[in-house]
């Protein structure tokens, strides 16, 4: 790829797994550096820690910045730097928002192009604290030169907000599990897509199998995610009970940790199915193709709960691996990801007959679970490639530079 000229500072919070491989290929092409100001994100919401030194990203060129009461003021002086172009925003905490303020406004006084990255979408909920974050967010959308978004959810979000059309582009969300180690742009393919390391043959259902014999020769239904109440596993424990009065040889995998825990596992006992309900916890992610590998169906139950799942990389992940997906209607990727009865269907949130009529659907049907699973990876593979993603962000830089 040939170099550009423009000279770009990223500054995004942290370098989730998933967004290593899309900003190693942007420093193929682009002067840029990246500038992160809260690494224990990742911490927070997935339980992995990421030190100052950053494994997956070669050759690209970054720094950490460190936090003073909570809040990284270094924005300051990185986009005071010799750069064109400004990319980031954020208003998902008070200290990113005070960051914002601070390398946005540097950006309108300098009379550089400010490029905003954003995947939130939900602006019903009545809270105070989301009153005056749409505030916030309405100033930003409207003044900044160009807006990527990730999905439809997010597009009509920011044109309801106030942003023009013409200023917005579509950057699809691309997603990886691998281990950090092997996130490096020479495994991507052709199409953009990760692929496996070589190997003479896997088998994911043996892993699996070695470590449950008992789910052996089971229709295996997968939940991936924290265990907080926004992901709405109660109602997919309550569809699952009703499930296995008509398929006795189902069960069901829970993937993850968090507060909500305990309380689920309540739940899987009261309703007389906690022994075909296994809570793994955390898993790693060069470990999680384990479970994604021989799942038949992948549900995401997500609620809105103080906020909405953004995206959900997880409706990623299951349809790279062949599984057809169930989602509600809170998760920001599911009217993008999911063809309504080609690869999966979209539900109502808290509605657990239609997460239950939907699972029995694809469950009792061989044939139709197979098509499924195929019509989800040609899905993920053909649209929501890292490649797709380096497409959208130049459409964006493109745009601001005319």
């Amino acid at each position: 790829m040939n170099q550009e000229s423009s000279r770009i500072v990223f500054i995004h919070n942290t370098a989730m797994w998933y967004r290593r491989p899309f900003f190693s290929l942007l420093s193929e092409i682009y002067p840029i550096k990246f500038v992160f100001t809260h690494l224990d994100v990742s911490k927070e919401i997935y339980d992995v820690e990421i030190d100052d030194k950053i494994e997956g990203i070669k050759n690209v060129d970054y720094t950490v910045l460190k936090n003073y009461l909570g809040i990284a003021f270094g924005v300051i002086n990185e986009s005071s730097g010799d750069y064109d172009i400004i990319v980031g925003g954020s208003w998902d905490s008070l200290p990113e928002i005070i960051e914002t303020t601070l390398y946005f406004a540097i950006a309108k006084l300098r009379r550089k192009k400010f490029v905003l990255w954003t995947e939130d979408w939900n602006w019903n909920l009545k809270t105070t604290k989301r009153r005056l974050v749409k505030l916030f967010a309405q100033i930003i959308i409207k003044k900044s030169d160009a807006i990527i978004l990730p999905g439809t959810k997010q597009q009509e979000c920011v044109v309801y907000l106030g942003a023009s059309p013409s200023k917005v582009f579509l950057m699809p969300n691309a997603s990886n599990i691998s281990q950090p180690s092997m996130e490096s742009p020479e495994r991507i393919t052709e199409r953009g897509t990760y692929s496996e390391q070589p190997t003479d043959e896997v088998n994911y259902e043996a892993n699996l199998y070695n470590e449950y014999p008992s789910v052996k020769g089971k229709k295996i239904v997968l939940f991936v995610g924290r265990l907080v109440k926004q992901k709405g596993v109660e109602y997919l424990l309550s569809a699952f009970s009703t499930l296995k009065k008509d398929i006795s040889d189902v069960v069901l995998f829970i993937i993850g940790k968090g507060d909500y825990e305990e309380k689920l596992k309540k739940i899987a006992e009261d309703l007389h199915i906690d022994k075909d309900v296994y809570f793994r916890g955390h898993v790693d992610n060069d470990l999680l193709k384990n479970y994604y590998g021989p799942s038949d169906l992948c549900v995401v139950p997500s609620i809105t709960h103080e906020m909405v799942d953004a995206w959900a990389f997880v409706v990623n992940e299951a349809m790279y691996y062949g599984n057809p997906v169930i989602a509600t209607d809170a998760v920001g990727s599911a009217v993008d990801m999911i063809r309504e009865g080609k690869n999966g269907f979209i539900v109502p949130e808290r509605d657990s007959t239609a997460l239950y009529n939907s699972m029995k659907v694809i469950l009792s049907q061989d044939e139709l679970r197979e098509k499924m699973g195929k019509c989800s990876k040609e899905i993920v593979e053909t649209n929501f490639s890292y490649k797709n993603m380096v497409e959208g962000f130049q459409k964006a830089i493109n745009f601001v530079k005319k």
